[in-house]
């Protein structure tokens, strides 16, 4: 049977949060081969951030006020460290902004893996993007999706 995770998937359903955070853990790590440490010595509002040299790392910011952002989050620094293109950044905008395009595009991506593994599905993908706490500036991407079928997420 099939599950709306829109339901389940909040701060308040630790179990199920925990399942997709130990999900993504384990696909950086055991898949991608990225180190991942969570610290609380960032300041609130500090972003995760990526390393590519001297070993895959990301840093999460364990103190971050929107706990339900940090799966996607994740994903999307894992797509930075896959991608290696944290060293783009220093070019110009556009390498940025299609930098950042591709990485939420892989964070989508990841998520809806998750979903069809643990046999989720969403009525539309507005429901997947605030289940996941994408960020409303991702939604356009969103609509390179629109010709799935999101019951199957």
């Amino acid at each position: 049977m099939k599950n709306n995770i829109l339901d389940n998937l909040s701060i308040e359903n630790k179990e199920n949060y925990d399942k997709l955070m130990c999900y993504l853990m384990n696909a950086a790590m055991f898949d991608y081969h990225i180190g991942v440490e969570f610290t609380n010595q960032l300041p609130p509002l500090a972003p995760p951030i990526s390393y590519n040299n001297v070993g895959r790392l990301i840093i999460m910011n364990a103190r971050w006020p929107y706990p339900s952002e940090i799966p996607f989050q994740l994903a999307h620094e894992i797509a930075h460290v896959v991608h290696e293109d944290q060293h783009y950044y220093s070019l110009n905008d556009r390498t940025v902004n299609r930098g950042e395009a591709d990485a939420n595009i892989f964070a989508i991506e990841l998520l809806q893996k998750y979903c069809k593994e643990n046999d989720y599905y969403f009525n539309t993908y507005y429901d997947f993007a605030r289940a996941f706490g994408i960020p409303k500036k991702c939604y356009y991407l969103l609509t390179e999706f629109r010709g799935q079928k999101w019951e199957q997420y």
